[in-house]
């Protein structure tokens, strides 16, 4: 594990990774204080809140490419500042406000959402050897998992202690602290070309390369990258799909309170796993990964109660953060430095994406045939998927080796 060891003694990365976990965690935390906001604060009903939750998932959907776009053309700290200015007034305003401005400043606090995921990677990438960057890219893959787990408990205790709109607001506040500590700190998002004189180590150094005007127009589009962003979307089709079921397998078992419970086996699975594959010396195919996630992630079918589901889900959990991390090694690989702020965008919205098409889909599924089969669909397409990747990838490598 000597690896993480090297990773860590860098400076921006400890930084990045500290800072990016105090925005992470009280935005991961907005999707479900915002609906319970919906149901207890202004006495609507579930689909309402419902409403509000897709709005803000297309819109970061539709936010991811054009913001990490953004961050390839001007830099961390002139992509970060509108961020700061429209999401700490959507947020501390919309908890204040009727449902229908409620919605509208969601759209908008979602359009302008911070790159949470964009920014971190691309300064991790920026700031270790390539040697070391599938370490670095586990590492943020685990501190991801760790805000998952964080920030919704932590939400829904104070939104039950203080009240849902206080909790908003200080979700807003909190996330813009650590934007501002990423503004000052302001690391590179991408190295300097090998062609050009080092740079001066001064927050200057963070701007962006200017590249050739050929060189970012469509540059992460390809078979290869397209492939493997089919992948990442049947990925978060599977993983959709496996935290809605559970959430109908505790709920139909009589054990509601074990919800968190067997999710958290998850995510803890998932660190693990995350982990482990950063110590690796080499990595492994995106599809070939989610051909394991999917077959693991029909098994909880076959569990009776929370304890056996918490198993399986954590087993199946070890390979959710090294396919997202394998996912984003080789599209970043693909692309040249100054569009990797765009292909991130691009894996980001399609895992939402995929998570977005799984719920109802799913639903529908295990309203008619019972729980046991969102499990089943969530995994075997993942599954299906990811082998129909793989070997698709590997026909293409013989041809072009003959």
């Amino acid at each position: 594990m000597h690896g993480y060891r090297d990773v860590i003694a860098i400076r921006e990365v400890w930084t990045t990774l500290l800072l990016s976990a105090l925005i992470r965690i009280p935005i991961f935390s907005l999707g479900i204080v915002m609906s319970v906001h919906v149901v207890s604060s202004l006495h609507l009903d579930y689909v309402r809140a419902g409403a509000v939750t897709t709005v803000v998932t297309v819109a970061t959907m539709i936010s991811g490419p054009w913001r990490g776009s953004m961050v390839d053309r001007r830099g961390l700290r002139r992509t970060m500042l509108p961020s700061l200015i429209t999401t700490t007034i959507a947020w501390g305003l919309c908890p204040w406000l009727g449902y229908f401005p409620l919605l509208v400043l969601c759209a908008i606090g979602g359009l302008w959402n911070y790159p949470i995921f964009t920014i971190p990677r691309q300064v991790l990438m920026a700031a270790v050897p390539a040697s070391r960057r599938r370490a670095a890219l586990s590492l943020d893959s685990v501190t991801v998992e760790i805000c998952y787990m964080i920030g919704p408990t932590v939400a829904i205790i104070a939104a039950t202690t203080i009240g849902t709109r206080i909790t908003i607001t200080a979700c807003g506040f909190v996330a813009a602290i650590g934007a501002i500590g990423l503004m000052v700190l302001n690391p590179a998002t991408t190295e300097p070309s090998e062609d050009s004189p080092a740079r001066p180590a001064t927050p200057a150094s963070a701007a962006p390369i200017v590249p050739a005007p050929h060189s970012r127009k469509m540059a992460w589009l390809s078979p290869r990258s397209a492939s493997i962003l089919f992948a990442v979307v049947a990925t978060g089709f599977c993983l959709g799909g496996l935290e809605l079921t559970a959430v109908a397998e505790m709920r139909s078992m009589g054990h509601p309170e074990m919800i968190g419970w067997v999710l958290a086996a998850s995510g803890f699975g998932s660190a693990i796993g995350g982990t482990l594959y950063g110590a690796l010396p080499r990595g492994a195919s995106t599809a070939l990964l989610l051909v394991f996630l999917g077959t693991l992630t029909a098994l909880p079918a076959l569990s009776r109660g929370p304890a056996s589901t918490a198993i399986l889900l954590f087993v199946g959990g070890v390979f959710c953060a090294p396919t997202i991390t394998s996912s984003i090694d080789a599209l970043t690989d693909l692309v040249p430095a100054d569009s990797r702020g765009t292909i991130i965008g691009w894996q980001g919205s399609c895992l939402n994406g995929g998570t977005a098409l799984a719920a109802p889909l799913i639903g529908a599924i295990m309203d008619a045939n019972g729980w046991q089969w969102g499990f089943l669909v969530a995994g075997i397409a993942g599954a299906v998927i990811g082998a129909t990747v793989w070997t698709a990838e590997r026909v293409v490598r013989k041809r072009q080796a003959v």
